[in-house]
C-alpha cells in the first residue's frame, strides 16, 4: 500500500480505517508495530502513506467520551507518541534543507499536517501522561510551523484550493482549540505565545476560499480564549480595535463567492445564512468571536463596534449602489452584537441591552421594506431586512410588526429566490409569534392581506427554481392554519392549485419538506373548509382523487402515508355535525380491498396511516364493510399487527373501532379467536403498554355490550376467565391507565363489573371496588384526567394505549424528513369523540347509581359486599351515594 500511487493509497487507507474500526488494536496487534517501524524512514512518500494510515485509524477518536475500552486503546496507542514526536522533530530539522525545493517542501509539510491531525485525534478523548510529559517539545515544534511563511512557489494558483501551508496551520489551530476546550490548565503556559502567533497569522490571511479552514480554526481558537478565564488578553482597547479591524470586519464582509451563491445557489445561501448550517464559514466564526468578546467586555465592544457600524452605514448613505456591501456587513455585525440567545420558535430571546434594536430597525431596516422602496434597494439588503425582522420579531414593538407586514407581503413578488423565500419565512414566523402567549397577529388583522398574500405565494412557485420551494409551501400551510375557517371561501381554489403541484411532484419527489407541507396544506384546507360547509368534501374529492390515484397506481411510496391520512380525513368529513353519515362514493369501496392486502402493510411507514384509514372506514361505514365481506380482511390486519413487536399497539386501534361500530352479532363468531390471540400475547409478551391497551379495550367492550355479553365471549375461551382477568390484570393495573377518555372507560367499566358481574368472589369484588374508588379519587385530584389521548384512533395527540403514546405535535408543524418513518399530518388528526357519550354525569355518581341499581335487583348483596371493604372505601361510596341521591341499603 505504501508504494501505491497517491490516489490509490487514499482509498486503501480508508479501507484500512474501516477494518481497523472493528479490529484495531486488540484483534490486529501487528498493525501498530508495523506503522512504528515505517515511521523511521526518511522517504517522504513512504512516510506519507504511514501517516495517512494512522490518521485514518485515529480519526474515530474525535468527539468520543472516555470509556474503559477507549482508555485501554489509548494506553496501547501511546507507543506512537514518542516516535510521532521524533518524526515531527526530524521534519523540523530537515525544513531548512528543503526550503528551496518546492516539491520536497510540500511533501514535508503535508506530513506535518498529518502529524498535527493525529496529535488532535489522540488528544480528543483527553490528555494522556505521555503527551503531557512531552508537551513542551510538541508545542515548540507546532509553533514553528504556525509561524512559517508561504514560499511563492507554494502559493496556490487556484484561490479556491487550500495550500499546503494553510492546511498545516489549520490543523495546528484545530489542535490549539481542543487544548483550550479540554486542557486549559496544561496549555496555559503556552497561551500567550500562541495567541500572538495566531492573531498575527489570521490578520495577514487572504480572503481566498483556500484560506477558509485555517482562518475559521484560528478564529475558533481566539473565541475559545475569549470565553475562558484568560479573556483579559483581549481587554486592551487597542487589542479590541485590532481584532475588529483586522479579523472581524474583513471576515464578516460579503465575499464574491457568497454574492454568487445569492444569485446562483440560493438554497445553499439560505441554509448557511438562516438555518445555522454556516458553522463552517468565516462569517459565523467571526460572529461567534463578536459574541464572546461582547459577553466579557459588553460596554467596550458595543461602543467600539457601534462606531464601525456607523461608519459603514455612512459609506452606504453616500453611495448606496456602490457601497451596499458596507450596509450588509453592518447589519450582520449588529445581529452578532445584539443576539445573546435565540430559538427557532421565537427568534432572538435575549439581546444586548446596549444595542437599541427598535431604533436601528426604524432608521435602517424598515425603510428597505417600505413599498415605495421596492426595486430601489439592492436585493441582498432586502433579504437582510427580512432576516432582521425574522430574527428580532420578539424584540420589536407590535405596531412595527403590523406596519412592516405589507412590505413582507410585497417582497413575495421579488423574483430573487432568496428574497421571496425570506419573505415567506418572515410572514410565517410573524403569524406564529406570540407575546405573553397571545398571538401578535389575528385572523382579523390578516384579513385584508389574505387574498393578495395567497396570490403572491402561489405566484412565487412559478419563479425559476422555486417550483418546489419549501419555504413558500410552509408559509402557505401556516396562512391556511392561521386563518382557520376563514379560508373556506377560497379553499377550492387553493386545493386546485395544490392538486396541480401534487401532480407535478408525483413524477419525481425530491424535496421532502416541500412535499410534507404541501400535504399539510391540503389537510388544513379540508379541515377548515368542511367545518364551514360539510358538503364541500365532494368538491375536494373531485380535485384530489386524480393525483391520489396516480400515487397509488404508480406506487409513489413516499406519498402513501400522506394519501392514506387524507383519505381518512375525507371519509370522516362525510359525517355532518349532527352525526348523520353521507353515503361514501363507490371509489372508496374500490380502493379498500387493495389496501387490506399485505403489500401496503409490509412498509412500516404506511402502518399508522393505514390503521387510521381503516378506523375511518369502520367509523363511517361499518355496516357496508360487513355487508361487502371485508370484515375478515380487517381482522386479518388486526392479527398481523398484534403479532408485531413494533406495531402491536396499532392492533388495538382497529379492535376498538370494530367493537364500537360493528354490531355484536357480526363479531360474535370471531370473538373467541380474538380473545384467544389477546390472552396468548398477554402470557407470552406482556408489557405495561400492552396491559394498558388490553384494559382499555376490555373497558370499551364492557361499556358497549355489558358484562353478560363480555363474560360469555371470554368464557368461551376458558370458563371463569373474566374473573381471573379482573383479579390478576384489571385490579393491579387499572390505575396505570392515563388519559381523559381512557380513565373514563376504566371507571365506567369498573362500575359495570361491580354492578352486573355476579360471578366475582367477594374478595375480588372488594379489591375491584377499592381500585375503582382509588382511580376515581386520583382523577379528581389531577383535575379530571390526564392530557387528552386517542381512545378510538391514532390520529390525535397521543396513541391510544392507556395513555402510553407520544405527545402532540407543537404549533410549528416541524418536519424532520421521511423515509421508512411515519410522517404524521397535524391538520389531518382525527377529532376525538367521547366513546361513551351516554354517560355524561360524574363517574362517581355513575358508580353510586350502578351499585344502587344492582342493590335493588339483589337486595342485601351489595350492602354486604360494601361492608367487606375497608373504612376508606365505605366512606367514599357513601359520599358518592349521597351526592347522587341514591340509597345503597
Amino acid at each position: 500500500m505504501l508504494n501505491s500511487p497517491p490516489k490509490v493509497r487514499v482509498q486503501l487507507s480508508e479501507a484500512l480505517a474501516i477494518i481497523s474500526g472493528h479490529d484495531f488494536p486488540f484483534k490486529w496487534p501487528t498493525l501498530l508495530p508495523q506503522l512504528l517501524e515505517k515511521l523511521t524512514t526518511t522517504d517522504e512518500a513512504t512516510l506519507n502513506g504511514v501517516l495517512n494510515t494512522a490518521d485514518s485509524i485515529y480519526l474515530r477518536y474525535r468527539g468520543e467520551y472516555m470509556t474503559a475500552t477507549l482508555s485501554n486503546e489509548l494506553e496501547y496507542s501511546q507507543k506512537l507518541v514518542i516516535p510521532l514526536l521524533n518524526t515531527l522533530k526530524a521534519a523540523t530539522a530537515r525544513l531548512p534543507t528543503v526550503s528551496a525545493a518546492p516539491l520536497q517542501l510540500a511533501a514535508l509539510l503535508e506530513n506535518v499536517r498529518l502529524i498535527a491531525s493525529i496529535f488532535l485525534s489522540l488528544n480528543s478523548p483527553g490528555l494522556t501522561q505521555d503527551f503531557e510529559d512531552t508537551l513542551d517539545d510538541w508545542m515548540d515544534n507546532l509553533h514553528k510551523y504556525l509561524m512559517i511563511e508561504t514560499p511563492p512557489a507554494l502559493v496556490e494558483s487556484d484561490p479556491d484550493k487550500e495550500g499546503v501551508v494553510e492546511a498545516v496551520k489549520g490543523a495546528i489551530c484545530e489542535a490549539l482549540g481542543l487544548f483550550m476546550e479540554k486542557n486549559e490548565e496544561e496549555f496555559a503556559k503556552y497561551l500567550q505565545t500562541f495567541v500572538e502567533a495566531v492573531w498575527k497569522q489570521v490578520v495577514g490571511a487572504q480572503s481566498n476560499v483556500g484560506y477558509d479552514r485555517f482562518v475559521m480554526a484560528a478564529i475558533g481558537f481566539l473565541t475559545a480564549v475569549a470565553r475562558s478565564v484568560h479573556f483579559a488578553l483581549f481587554g486592551d482597547a487597542a487589542a479590541l480595535r485590532q481584532i475588529c479591524e483586522g479579523i472581524i470586519i474583513p471576515n464578516i464582509r460579503m465575499r464574491e463567492d457568497l454574492e454568487e451563491a445569492f444569485e446562483m445557489n440560493w438554497l445553499e445561501y439560505i441554509r448557511r445564512d438562516t438555518e445555522g448550517s454556516d458553522n463552517d464559514t468565516r462569517r459565523r466564526a467571526a460572529s461567534e468571536l463578536v459574541k464572546a468578546l461582547t459577553d466579557k467586555f459588553p460596554s467596550e465592544v458595543t461602543t467600539l463596534f457601534t462606531g464601525y457600524v456607523s461608519d459603514m452605514l455612512g459609506q452606504y448613505t453616500t453611495a448606496p449602489a456602490a457601497q451596499w456591501k458596507a450596509k450588509d456587513c453592518a447589519m450582520y455585525l449588529v445581529t452578532a452584537l445584539a443576539v445573546k440567545g435565540k430559538t427557532v420558535a421565537a427568534g432572538a430571546t435575549s439581546t444586548n441591552a446596549l444595542v437599541n434594536i427598535p431604533d436601528f430597525y426604524n432608521k435602517h431596516v424598515a425603510p428597505d421594506l417600505a413599498p415605495e422602496s421596492a426595486g430601489k434597494v439592492h436585493q441582498v439588503l432586502v433579504a437582510d431586512a427580512l432576516k432582521f425582522v425574522t430574527t428580532f420579531r420578539a424584540q420589536l414593538p407590535q405596531q412595527s410588526l403590523h406596519a412592516v407586514f405589507p412590505g413582507c407581503v410585497e417582497a413575495l413578488k421579488c423574483e430573487s429566490n432568496v428574497v421571496h423565500s425570506y419573505a415567506a419565512v418572515c410572514v410565517e414566523r410573524l403569524l406564529a409569534l406570540k407575546v405573553n402567549n397571545i398571538q401578535v397577529f389575528t385572523p382579523d388583522t390578516l384579513g385584508p392581506y389574505l387574498q393578495p398574500l395567497l396570490e403572491r405565494l402561489f405566484s412565487a412557485f412559478h419563479f425559476p427554481e422555486s417550483k418546489e420551494n419549501e419555504y413558500l409551501m410552509r408559509c402557505v400551510m401556516r396562512v391556511i392554519s392561521f386563518v382557520g375557517n376563514a379560508i373556506a371561501p377560497v379553499a377550492p381554489v387553493c386545493i386546485q392549485q395544490l392538486s396541480q403541484q401534487l401532480l407535478e411532484v408525483c413524477k419525481n419527489p425530491t424535496q421532502p419538506g416541500f412535499n410534507h407541507y404541501l400535504f399539510e396544506s391540503v389537510a388544513a384546507l379540508i379541515k377548515y373548509g368542511c367545518a364551514v360547509d360539510p358538503s364541500a368534501v365532494v368538491t375536494y374529492e373531485e380535485m384530489l382523487f386524480p393525483p391520489f390515484q396516480i400515487v397509488l397506481q404508480e406506487d409513489v411510496q413516499e406519498f402513501h402515508p400522506y394519501v392514506f391520512q387524507i383519505f381518512a380525513q375525507l371519509i370522516e368529513s362525510r359525517s355532518s355535525v349532527n352525526g348523520i353519515v353521507v353515503q361514501l362514493p363507490e371509489t372508496y369501496y374500490t380502493i379498500l380491498p387493495p389496501l387490506l392486502t399485505p403489500l401496503f402493510w409490509e412498509r412500516p411507514g404506511n402502518i399508522p396511516a393505514l390503521v387510521r384509514l381503516v378506523e375511518a372506514y369502520l367509523t363511517v361505514s361499518a355496516p357496508e364493510i360487513v355487508k361487502s365481506g371485508h370484515l375478515q380482511a380487517v381482522l386479518g390486519v388486526f392479527q398481523k399487527l398484534l403479532s408485531s413487536k413494533a406495531h402491536g399497539h396499532e392492533a388495538f386501534y382497529i379492535l376498538n373501532a370494530l367493537v364500537t361500530h360493528v354490531d355484536l352479532a357480526s363479531l360474535t363468531q370471531y370473538l373467541p379467536h380474538i380473545w384467544g390471540l389477546l390472552f396468548q400475547k398477554l402470557q407470552s409478551a406482556r408489557t405495561t403498554r400492552y396491559v394498558r391497551s388490553l384494559l382499555v379495550f376490555l373497558g370499551v367492550f364492557i361499556a358497549k355490550h355489558g358484562c353478560e355479553a363480555t363474560s360469555a365471549s371470554i368464557d368461551a375461551v376458558q370458563p371463569g376467565l373474566l374473573t381471573m382477568l379482573v383479579q390478576q390484570v384489571w385490579v393491579p393495573s387499572c390505575q396505570t391507565v392515563q388519559g381523559k377518555y381512557e380513565e373514563k372507560i376504566i371507571a365506567v367499566g369498573g362500575a359495570k363489573i361491580l354492578a352486573d358481574y355476579n360471578a366475582l368472589p367477594s374478595d375480588v369484588w372488594c379489591s375491584l371496588l377499592f381500585a375503582t374508588v382509588t382511580a376515581l379519587e386520583s382523577i379528581s385530584s389531577s383535575g379530571g384526567g390526564g392530557a387528552p389521548t386517542t381512545i378510538m384512533g391514532n390520529g390525535s395527540a397521543t396513541a391510544m394505549n392507556g395513555g402510553a403514546g407520544g405527545t402532540e405535535e407543537g404549533d410549528d408543524f416541524e418536519f424532520s424528513g421521511y423515509s421508512a418513518a411515519y410522517a404524521k399530518l397535524h391538520n389531518a388528526s382525527r377529532v376525538e369523540q367521547d366513546p361513551i357519550p351516554d354517560v355524561q354525569q360524574d363517574i362517581k355518581l355513575y358508580l353510586a347509581q350502578c351499585l344502587a341499581s344492582a342493590g335493588k335487583k339483589m337486595p342485601g348483596r351489595v350492602p354486604g359486599l360494601i361492608g367487606g371493604a375497608n373504612a376508606y372505601v365505605q366512606g367514599k361510596v357513601r359520599e358518592y351515594a349521597a351526592a347522587a341521591g341514591v340509597s345503597l341499603v
